[in-house]
């Protein structure tokens, strides 16, 4: 099961640098939905990614860790979305 929790790591972070990568060039004309659903989608596959291999590494049971897991990705999801963007206005 670790390497599920080891994919979505990975993906999770190529998502975030092709992102930064694609939201840097396209600044001022990406719509207000992707500036919210990308961030929180790849913050969930990031703490996935990171819970699971940790709590998985820790010798915790698989049940644990999947729970474990998928409540950590669910907050960083939820902030994610309510952060305050640079320009100082929060994205919901």
């Amino acid at each position: 099961m670790r390497w599920v929790f080891a994919l979505a790591l990975i993906l999770g972070m190529l998502s975030l640098i092709g992102w930064s990568m694609l939201h840097g060039k396209r600044a001022g004309r990406s719509d207000q939905k992707s500036q919210t659903r990308t961030p929180r989608a790849i913050a969930a596959a990031v703490t996935f990614g990171m819970g699971g291999l940790s709590a998985s590494y820790a010798g915790w049971s698989l049940g644990l860790a999947i729970v474990v897991a998928t409540a950590a990705a669910a907050l960083a999801a939820w902030y994610a979305g309510t952060v305050t963007a640079p320009g100082g206005e929060g994205r919901d």
